[in-house]
């Protein structure tokens, strides 16, 4: 076997973050005091500018180390579970530095275990726009991501996708599943991918569970025939449904 090293390095925006007039506009009008303050790793090297700038508005900037993240303030895709980020300090709205919706909608859906969501003001310093983003961006995903939980439940066959990605393995926490419900029957799926046009070679398989990237979960929905749900909210599928919560305080939706 040949093993190659490899080396992976951050890629820094070299141009001007600054906060767009719309942003800085909405802030104000919105009487906004205290914004979680978070961007994409090629941004993250200029948040101490975009905090003083907020200083200068009158408005207080906190952030957190999200999980798989190394440096305070940087969001990743897969952050996308309220404790995922571990930001222990109140908020108004969520201040996002970065272009693309991916890494925002971390923030939206971090929130469907709240009983209120707060919003998520989008900064590009690229476009030099503004963007918000709320349970209306996602509110039809998680409809259908609700039914996958709820067909879960009664359900006798599931299928676990277990990925061999560095830092997305999970095998053994896929195991407790089989200990945490023992009346059904599971089946291990190991790949290095997701090859989603092979599951219905499966049909045996009632629901999937997902334990790669969170997001395949959510974003991937209509993807899979049957429903999938993640990991996290498997192993807790009875807690999540049974809280009072932006999830479960939306319309019922029917999967196909």
């Amino acid at each position: 076997m040949v093993t190659v090293d490899v080396m992976f390095l951050d890629a820094p925006y070299s141009g001007s973050v600054e906060l767009s007039k719309d942003t800085i506009r909405y802030l104000q009008d919105q009487k906004f005091k205290r914004v979680g303050l978070y961007a994409s790793v090629q941004f993250v090297n200029n948040l101490e500018r975009v905090e003083k700038r907020l200083e200068e508005l009158g408005i207080a900037a906190v952030t957190s180390r999200a999980d798989r993240t190394h440096v305070k303030g940087q969001l990743l895709g897969c952050d996308n579970y309220h404790d995922s980020l571990r930001l222990e300090e109140d908020i108004d709205c969520y201040l996002y530095i970065g272009d693309g919706r991916f890494h925002p909608l971390a923030l939206v859906y971090g929130q469907k275990d709240s009983t209120k969501m707060k919003e998520i003001v989008c900064n590009d310093p690229i476009q030099k726009k503004m963007t918000l983003m709320g349970i209306d961006d996602i509110k039809n995903i998680l409809k259908k991501y609700r039914g996958s939980l709820m067909k879960f439940f009664t359900s006798k066959t599931v299928g676990i996708l277990v990925t061999i990605k560095p830092g997305q393995e999970q095998l053994r926490p896929a195991l407790e599943l089989e200990k945490k419900y023992p009346d059904k029957r599971f089946y291990i799926f190991v790949d290095n991918v997701i090859s989603f046009d092979q599951l219905e070679n499966f049909n045996f398989i009632d629901v999937w569970v997902n334990t790669a990237c969170p997001r395949v979960g959510f974003d991937d929905q209509e993807k899979f025939m049957r429903g999938v749900i993640n990991l996290n909210d498997a192993l807790l599928a009875q807690e999540v449904l049974s809280k009072d919560s932006v999830f479960n305080n939306l319309p019922s939706a029917t999967r196909r």
